[in-house]
């Protein structure tokens, strides 16, 4: 309501600017005309009014007219965001111009003489009918000048008396019509300029929703090229790594040397391990699309990143013959570890990556109350145009034919993203030729790093005898799990659907302890639908995972949404034994079963 109100008042305003331009656009006219109808007026009362009297009036109009001149000049070189009142000003100088022709009335009326007196109310008649085209667009005005112009005259008329009061009373009359036709008018041009300015607005409306139009137009097409762009780059990507995989696998039954058929199962595991880093990064840009990045901040030691950054990324740049180095600190931090730890370990290897001599130099440097965590290197530097481009998914400087030695064009992305999400501004300085630095602000924390137990590492309580529900539709996958699980020492069933499962538990001799279930089962059901069937027929929350290699935003949210564990395929059955062994150290606490997530 308050932003109609503010829009009609606005309106409103603007409505009154074109009034008052209006009245000063008018403005020279009248005043040419008033002075030339003063000058007849005097000429043709030569003789029958003192010289004196009328040489007196003359000037009076002349100085009103150069006054209203004066402010129609003012007006048109106002300064910008004038607020003078220019309209009173207007409207004064007619009052003072209808005065004078109002005196004209009084002082020249002769009774004597018809022709005067029809020559003197002819005058003043048309100067009170002539000011409605000049002060139409202003109405007060307008009424000041015709009834000071008018009513004076009329009244002289009226109190001579004799056959002279009905001229008087015809004066009034008039000035009555006059009056009425002015406010008309006034209303048919303040009307037609709303129209004028309502019209405009649309117009405006019109090509702003176009412009609007145009740019999301534009914008659509610039991502779907940027869609073309990305899927034929991962396309290219993922076909990469399975190539040498069957390449490999064929070598491998040919070969009849245990050596060399070991360096081919080498080479098969780090196509494997390529393949299985492009389709997490291309998961980690779905999670971030989807949202679902939750961080979890707490106070870490950035030495112990920096440690645990040098161990991972060290035989990289041992590979590449350049120095890796980390300056060391003392600061604590507060972030979220695992993501922090992804943003720098993201940064650090593409620096690697496009450094050919030199180092890669890893430091912090404190600023008010955050750190600023720098990665510099001696690379090839990037240019200023390209500092917002290789944000972007898949872009890569300097790679055109794919190489994935070089990284997949996802890192910075990712980097970018978990940045905005951790609240952690990203700089970049670069000079061609002289090397990069990013840099990552992180608030620095207050207080000792406190002692956590690492989660994943939680399997000494062993999983003989756990028992799992194994629910998936692909027939491999159930073997392989049964397989893995029942290494483990844990009860397994492995089912297709809810109904077979809830079949298979009829007969068996255990009850779950878990369930694992993939997202996407056939007929349309998903692995929730499964799970919560599963429950409702057990009498029971039992804690229960989604695994899923779904990348769609939406269907990722729609996983987290159900408050199961969400595992994205390809999961490391590390993970899986981390998870089981976490549920069952957890199985004395009650409230277990409801917080699975």
């Amino acid at each position: 309501m308050a932003v109609e109100a503010s829009a009609e008042q606005a309106f409103q305003a603007r409505i009154h600017d074109e009034q008052i331009e209006l009245l000063f656009r008018h403005t020279p006219l009248a005043q040419a005309t008033n002075l030339l109808v003063a000058s007849v007026l005097v000429w043709f009362l030569w003789g029958v009014i003192p010289s004196g009297s009328l040489v007196a009036w003359w000037l009076a109009v002349v100085i009103i007219v150069l006054f209203r001149f004066g402010l129609t000049i003012g007006f048109r070189h106002r300064p910008a965001g004038s607020r003078v009142a220019w309209h009173m000003l207007m409207t004064v100088g007619a009052v003072l111009s209808g005065v004078i022709w109002g005196a004209a009335g009084v002082l020249f009326f002769v009774p004597d003489s018809a022709a005067t007196l029809i020559f003197l109310t002819i005058i003043l008649a048309g100067m009170s009918a002539g000011s409605i085209a000049s002060h139409s667009s202003w109405p007060s005005a307008q009424y000041a000048y015709a009834v000071l112009t008018m009513t004076p005259i009329a009244l002289r008329y009226l109190l001579e008396g004799g056959d002279l009061w009905v001229l008087g009373l015809m004066c009034l009359v008039y000035l009555v019509n006059v009056l009425a036709f002015a406010r008309q008018l006034s209303r048919t041009l303040i009307e037609s300029m709303r129209l004028r300015l309502e019209k405009q607005e649309l117009v405006h409306q019109l090509r702003e929703e176009m412009s609007a139009a145009e740019a999301a137009r534009a914008l659509a097409e610039e991502a779907n090229l940027a869609k073309s762009k990305f899927l034929a780059a991962a396309s290219h990507d993922l076909r990469q790594p399975l190539q040498a995989m069957n390449l490999f696998i064929e070598a491998l039954r040919n070969e009849k040397d245990p050596l060399h058929a070991e360096r081919v199962r080498v080479h098969l595991g780090a196509s494997a391990q390529a393949l299985e880093g492009l389709l997490n990064e291309l998961l980690d840009i779905s999670r971030l699309e989807a949202g679902l990045f939750n961080p979890q901040p707490r106070i870490i030691s950035l030495q112990e990143v920096f440690d645990a950054l040098k161990r991972e990324l060290q035989p990289l740049a041992e590979e590449k013959g350049i120095e890796l180095g980390f300056v060391a600190t003392r600061l604590n931090i507060a972030s979220d570890p695992n993501m922090l730890g992804r943003v720098l370990r993201n940064i650090v290897a593409n620096a690697i990556r496009y450094t050919e001599q030199g180092a890669v130099l890893v430091g912090c440097r404190r600023k008010g109350s955050r750190v600023a965590i720098a990665v510099c290197d001696t690379g090839p530097g990037i240019e200023p145009e390209f500092h917002q481009a290789i944000f972007r998914e898949f872009y890569q400087l300097g790679n055109p034919e794919r190489d994935r030695r070089k990284g997949l064009g996802l890192g910075l992305a990712i980097v970018d993203g978990l940045c905005r999400i951790l609240d952690h501004p990203l700089e970049l300085k670069s000079r061609v030729g002289h090397g990069s630095t990013f840099l990552v602000h992180v608030p620095i924390a207050a207080g000792e790093v406190p002692h956590l137990e690492d989660m994943e590492a939680a399997v000494s309580a062993g999983l003989r005898g756990y028992a799992v529900l194994v629910v998936d539709d692909e027939l491999a996958i159930r073997q392989a799990m049964a397989e893995v699980l029942g290494g483990w020492g844990c009860h397994v069933l492995a089912a297709e659907n809810a109904q077979d499962a809830l079949s298979r538990l009829a007969t068996a001799a255990f009850s779950p302890d878990a369930i694992i279930a993939d997202y996407r089962l056939r007929e349309g059901r998903s692995g929730i639908e499964a799970i919560a069937d599963i429950r409702r027929a057990l009498g029971r929350p039992v804690p229960a995972a989604i695994l899923t290699g779904d990348t769609s935003p939406a269907r990722l949210r729609e996983a987290s949404a159900s408050g199961f564990l969400l595992l994205h395929k390809p999961v490391q059955p590390a993970r899986i034994r981390s998870v089981l062994a976490s549920w069952r150290s957890e199985l004395s606490a009650p409230a277990v079963h409801d917080a699975v997530n």
